[in-house]
This record gives structure tokens, C-alpha cells and sequence, in this order.
């Protein structure tokens, strides 16, 4: 008897746990209009804003659904780190700068850890893909050498599986009509 009770109750678990995936899995059409429903037992909100807000908040959302972002377990290239407060998040803009006048599609990623700002470059699947682009960043900048040093990070991004295959198409297209 002991076992069918506890045999309900993990399946009713279970049920209660599908239950709420699915309906977190729903699309909002208008997260502003979700906000200001009424449902009893639960206060009001009432917002004052532009309307101009909500179209571009809208069209953001829709604009994320739409892409798709692929992560996995990498490396990137860390070219700065400082915590100097006057003067580390302008570096590491003017820096990002710098390094894309010379390397043009090379991703960067800037980010502020307390105390620190820090530049980040590339998506490496590998520790050997890493360490060729830190060695062309050591030659391109023999400055930032010692500063330069490659980083295990878990959010890298994978922009090959993000291209829209028909732009690829496209692309395709115009170099063929070329030749």
C-alpha cells in the first residue's frame, strides 16, 4: 500500500512538472497586455509609457524568437582585464576598436565582472583554433602580448550553424552571376 501511495505521488509530480513546462512553453503576443491583465487573488499593475515602447519592445521579442543561438563548451582570447575604475571600460572599448580595425570578422565580447572589465575576442572550439588567432594577435599587437591569454568559456557561440541558409544561398548566387 506504502508503494502505490508513493508510486501516485511521483507520478503526480511528474504530471505537475509536464503541466508547468508546457505552459511556460506558450508564446506572449504582448508582454505588455499579459502584465496588465486581472486575475483574482493578484494585484494590478498599470503602466504609463509611450506607446512607441511597446511596438519596439514587441518587435525585439519577436526578433529574438526568430534567431537561433548555438553554445557549446570553448575558448575565447582574453586581450584585457584591468580594474582601474577611471579608466578600464574605455580601454577595453578602445581596444575592441583597435582590434577590429585589423581583424574585421572577429567577434568581440566586452564584459564587466566587479571590479573588472575584460575583452574577450573569438569563438574556439578548440584550445589548438585559440592559440593560432592569440599567436596572429601577438604578432599583429606585440604590445598586448603579455596580456593576451586564452580562456575556458561554456557560452561560446557556434556562427557557422547560425548563418541563415538563404543568405548563404544568396551569397552563392552573386559569386556564380560573377564568374
Amino acid at each position: 500500500m506504502g508503494k502505490i501511495k508513493f508510486g501516485l505521488t511521483i507520478l503526480l509530480t511528474m504530471l505537475a512538472f509536464a503541466m508547468s513546462a508546457q505552459s511556460q512553453k506558450t508564446k506572449h503576443e504582448d508582454i505588455f497586455k499579459d502584465l496588465a491583465k486581472t486575475q483574482p487573488g493578484y494585484g494590478t499593475v498599470k503602466l504609463q509609457q509611450n506607446p512607441k515602447v511597446n511596438l519596439l519592445v514587441n518587435r525585439k521579442i519577436k526578433e529574438n524568437e526568430t534567431k537561433k543561438y548555438i553554445t557549446f563548451s570553448g575558448y575565447r582570447i582574453q586581450v584585457y582585464m584591468d580594474n582601474n575604475q577611471k579608466k578600464s571600460k574605455d580601454e577595453a572599448y578602445a581596444r575592441e576598436k583597435k582590434l577590429k580595425e585589423k581583424f574585421e570578422d572577429l567577434t568581440t565580447y566586452i564584459s564587466f565582472s566587479s571590479p573588472f572589465w575584460k575583452l574577450r575576442v573569438g569563438d574556439f572550439r578548440t584550445h589548438a583554433d585559440a592559440l593560432v588567432m592569440a599567436k596572429k594577435l601577438r604578432d599583429a599587437f606585440p604590445e598586448l602580448s603579455s596580456e593576451i591569454l586564452i580562456v575556458k568559456d561554456d557560452e561560446v557561440r557556434d556562427v557557422t550553424l547560425e548563418r541563415d541558409p538563404s543568405s548563404e544561398a544568396k551569397k552563392e548566387e552573386t559569386t556564380s552571376t560573377k564568374k
